[in-house]
């Protein structure tokens, strides 16, 4: 039976699943039903967190994305009660001038979901001339002392944005921020895994949740067209040369590709949670699958046994970040079609 386990967050004892449920662009194409039936399926196997916010819309002068409401609405209809999920809101540090922008455009996300709270802020990538590191934090210690904000986190920030926005925070009177999202998976393990990382962490108590885990489904072969992430260290056809071995060795361990990739990433012990974008109640069911993998083969064998498939070692700045990339880069929405 699937046991989706916890992991601490913060300093005051908070624990968060190690599974959770976000929403860039997968509720807003999804069927309504499949999306409430994947909802119940979640909170039912322990993933109760949802990682929400207001996304741009997926073409140009198009209004913004309504999967936030979406997802409102669906965890209403699948009789889920607020006080039984943890909720994750994305907050967009270049769209805010000042920290009462900032408090305004979470009240505003919070709105739209029908709450008015979240138990964590993650302040988004930082692109270009973006609201200083003092605004930042003036804006979330003000949520936290609101109450309407338990903790809060940074979204694809280098190591030394952070050690920024950590000394601006000791500045407001503010704790540090609790986690850090990256873009981390079985085949991109430098940042993560790596210095300048590994300091931060441990300087910092800062946990690591993993984004593109299954790097927008490339790392299954998904034949699909929807924007991604860029491709950093440029692997991906390094990752379709190892497809078909780390296939193979999935079903030698009795599991599915999608399990091991999770698996491998649930080994991090300074891991606090896992963001996938599951939009069926078949792919949610293999995604909670790797804890029974994880259970069944052991994080240390399997470490092992992906050993070689750190793919971007040597070939990604551990210090870079996904937000160093301009918005406007044509790389950093790429339109991926993966042949298998």
């Amino acid at each position: 039976m699937t046991n989706v386990f916890t992991r601490p967050l913060g300093r005051d004892g908070f624990q968060v699943p190690a599974l959770t449920l976000g929403s860039w662009h997968t509720w807003d194409r999804t069927p309504f039903e499949e999306t409430v039936n994947v909802i119940r399926a979640a909170v039912d196997a322990g993933a109760s967190y949802f990682d929400v916010g207001v996304y741009r819309a997926m073409e140009p002068g198009q209004p913004d994305s309504p999967t936030d409401v979406i997802f409102g609405r669906a965890v209403q209809a699948a009789g889920v009660a607020r006080d039984d999920y943890v909720l994750q809101v994305k907050s967009w540090v270049e769209r805010s001038g000042s920290a009462e922008d900032i408090v305004a455009q979470f009240d505003q996300a919070v709105f739209r979901i029908g709450t008015d709270h979240a138990e964590i802020v993650v302040f988004g990538d930082l692109v270009g001339e973006h609201v200083p590191y003092e605004v930042i934090a003036e804006g979330a210690a003000a949520l936290v002392a609101s109450g309407r904000v338990r903790h809060w986190g940074v979204n694809n920030w280098s190591a030394t944005e952070i050690r920024k926005i950590v000394a601006a925070a000791e500045k407001a009177g503010l704790v540090p921020p609790a986690l850090a999202q990256l873009k981390y998976n079985v085949v991109r393990r430098s940042i993560a895994e790596g210095e300048p990382f590994r300091g931060v962490i441990a300087d910092h108590g800062l946990k690591v949740q993993a984004s593109d885990a299954l790097e927008g489904g490339f790392l299954l072969g998904n034949p699909r067209r929807r924007p991604t992430g860029n491709d950093p260290g440029d692997i991906h056809g390094l990752v379709e040369e190892a497809r078909p071995r780390l296939r193979a060795l999935a079903g030698e361990l009795g599991g599915t590709l999608a399990q091991l990739c999770l698996a491998y990433v649930l080994t991090n012990d300074d891991l606090c949670s896992i963001v996938v974008g599951a939009r069926t109640t078949e792919q949610i069911g293999d995604d909670l699958g790797a804890f029974d993998l994880l259970e069944r083969v052991g994080a240390d064998r399997l470490r092992e046994l992906l050993a070689p498939y750190w793919l971007d070692k040597g070939r990604v700045d551990p210090e870079s970040s996904w937000s160093s990339v301009p918005d406007d880069d044509p790389v950093k929405y790429a339109l991926i079609l993966p042949d298998a």
